[in-house]
């Protein structure tokens, strides 16, 4: 075993858990297609759309996996945690269960001066300040979503006439240290807007070779000046319901 080599791994997590199940491990297995978002509330929206159902043996009820349909196509759905250590842990367990298209629907700090609450990012790529990614990847490392993903997603926001931007966001540990230097840097680099997980989670799917891809809806806008919060607003939910219907659009 070399020194890089991991001592446990996310399939030997995933044979325990059939195993003290009495389950073989094709009967773990999820359907491949993937949603992941961060809210119950967000859950029951596409448990309702998808005619989804909890699945029985997983492990974790705080954070609920569901398994149900969009049309006839089998879809898989996961309310991750929020911050990137935990949200990487719980995604590299559900790769191992048999995800492979992945689309993270959450919201982010909008940190251009012409976005508004409301606004939809088509993710291409993430900017890292975090400390999850750097496990997988050295710092050289340019971490971008699926084309295929991004593409299937663009196609439906243009033949529906859906407003969207497309482009980089930020990701942080340290909510409380979006400092002004490093909101100018990001801002003067064209970043999009900021969040706690996608760049630790393209950098899992990137490592696990599976397509990921991420939408987020602007829930609040960053300044020097402050900060405009808008989570509940009717724009953000309104704006999150479309992101959902492009995401299961593109994985199915």
């Amino acid at each position: 075993m070399s020194d890089d080599e991991p001592v446990f791994t996310p399939s030997k997590f995933a044979e325990h858990e059939a195993q003290v199940r009495g389950m073989k491990r094709e009967e773990t297995r999820i359907p491949p297609q993937l949603i992941v978002v961060y809210s119950s509330r967000y859950l029951k929206y596409l448990q309702k759309i998808t005619h989804s159902k909890p699945v029985k043996w997983w492990y974790n009820r705080q954070r609920p996996l569901h398994a149900g349909y969009y049309g006839d196509k089998p879809i898989s759905i996961l309310c991750n945690w929020i911050g990137a250590p935990a949200a990487s842990m719980m995604l590299e367990e559900v790769i191992a269960f048999g995800a492979k298209k992945i689309i993270e629907v959450g919201v982010a700090g909008g940190i251009q001066p012409y976005l508004r609450p409301g606004d939809i990012l088509l993710v291409t790529g993430a900017r890292r300040d975090e400390g999850t990614s750097y496990h997988y990847f050295p710092s050289k490392v340019e971490l971008q979503c699926s084309r295929e993903l991004c593409k299937r997603i663009e196609d439906y926001f243009v033949k529906h006439r859906l407003k969207y931007h497309k482009g980089i966001v930020w990701t942080t540990d340290g909510v409380y240290r979006e400092t002004r230097g490093k909101f100018r840097k990001f801002q003067g680099e064209g970043v999009l807007g900021v969040n706690m997980e996608t760049s630790a989670l393209l950098a899992v799917s990137q490592y696990r070779k599976v397509k990921f891809s991420s939408l987020q809806v602007v829930s609040d806008v960053l300044s020097e000046e402050g900060w405009i919060l808008a989570f509940g607003s009717k724009e953000v939910r309104n704006s999150m319901k479309k992101a959902f219907e492009g995401a299961l659009q593109a994985l199915t």
